[in-house]
């Protein structure tokens, strides 16, 4: 960690100057172990930016531990990472009795504030899936790391969104490096409702960690109610959208109380959100099963495009008496049963298959099947001169 030292408090009101270049213009947030100012730093082109200030004065001695480690943890994950949905630290450094850590300022609110003011006091199904979307990428981000960061405190008052909808995952304070030789977690961090049963002592934080708190953290959004009320949700009117259905499911997943039994990794979750399409069911229906049926269908043509032509080429005297384009012809003709039973079997694998690994295996299997058969049947399938003789 570096920074310099101040030898003097500084209080930081409403104008005053921090540092000799922080311009105080407001206080805009408080919690945890610090309160959050909003300046503008004067030697860099008056750039808006949010400093952290921990007063370590205010804390018993056991808050001060836990405030340290939380300082140079923030501190020292944020500075090596670089992601447009996380906020950029520009500078620390301590005075005696406080700690100060200078981020890029976000103009917006929690998502905590957003729910709030959100018509019917929920957010509508494809904003949560959006929502869902940009976080399963930063997350992915932060897991892809090497060793992996777990940020075990998902929830809405710790993403910020801006007016155009760009979210930034903030407060790094409980976040920890995966470690594959501990069992448990030494501690239990986290936010009551939206910690995973792991955090409370039980096993070590993991990838999956993140995932049950996205699944709570986007349950929240989707039903306007947080994870320990226990009031039950309205029941919905009506038949449900099957988006609606489809992204319950996946929410159900990832809230299992076994982190085995959850999606595999953030990027599981965000193939399955973008999945989901919100909009007219009938439309969506035919959309989601047109597109892979065509690509199966193509998949499933691809022996008959290509064998004829090799048929063609590797014929010792292609133009000895025959038209040049009746070797392909009459390969289809001989064939076309084989051609109509291949298009329709890949293109059920690729409409039914439940991953898309799956679908990618089982057509390949059924394209070599093909070649092989249809290469062995070059031996007794007649030559196209036969035919015109």
């Amino acid at each position: 960690m570096h920074g310099q030292l101040l030898t003097t408090v500084v209080p930081l009101d409403t104008g005053s100057l921090l540092a000799g270049r922080y311009r105080i213009l407001a206080k805009v947030g408080e919690g945890g172990f610090g309160v959050v100012y909003k300046a503008r730093d004067i030697q860099l082109r008056h750039r808006l930016v949010a400093i952290k200030q921990i007063d370590l004065g205010a804390l018993s001695p056991r808050q001060v531990i836990e405030a340290t480690d939380s300082y140079n943890r923030e501190v020292s994950m944020l500075s090596r990472l670089n992601h447009r949905n996380l906020p950029h630290i520009y500078d620390h450094f301590t005075d005696p009795t406080h700690w100060y850590v200078v981020m890029q300022y976000i103009e917006g609110e929690t998502l905590e504030d957003y729910l709030k003011r959100a018509k019917g006091g929920h957010l509508p199904l494809k904003q949560v899936r959006a929502i869902g979307v940009q976080l399963s990428k930063v997350l992915y981000y932060l897991h892809a790391q090497t060793p992996s960061i777990i940020f075990r405190d998902v929830k809405p008052a710790n993403i910020m969104r801006t007016r155009r909808g760009r979210l930034y995952l903030i407060d790094f304070g409980i976040a920890r490096h995966f470690n594959p030789d501990k069992k448990r977690d030494t501690g239990p961090l986290g936010s009551p409702g939206y910690a995973a049963p792991e955090q409370y002592g039980r096993a070590q934080s993991t990838a999956q960690t993140d995932i049950y708190g996205l699944g709570v953290t986007l349950q929240t959004l989707l039903t306007g109610k947080e994870p320990l009320d226990d009031e039950p949700a309205t029941p919905p009117t009506g038949k449900p959208h099957p988006a609606s259905r489809q992204l319950q499911q996946l929410l159900d997943q990832m809230q299992v109380t076994e982190a085995f039994w959850r999606p595999h990794n953030m990027w599981d979750v965000k193939k399955r959100l973008l999945f989901i399409q919100p909009g007219n069911p009938g439309l969506v229906s035919i959309r989601q099963k047109a597109i892979p049926l065509l690509i199966g269908l193509f998949i499933g043509s691809l022996p008959y495009i290509f064998l004829p032509l090799l048929r063609l080429f590797s014929s010792p005297d292609p133009n000895a008496g025959a038209p040049w384009f009746l070797e392909p012809v009459q390969f289809l003709f001989f064939f076309w049963p084989f051609v109509f039973i291949c298009q329709c079997m890949a293109a059920l694998c690729w409409l039914f298959a439940a991953h898309p690994r799956q679908r990618l295996i089982a057509c390949g299997i059924l394209i070599m099947l093909a070649f092989i058969i249809l290469a062995l049947s070059f031996s007794w399938l007649p030559s196209a001169n036969s035919l015109i003789h």
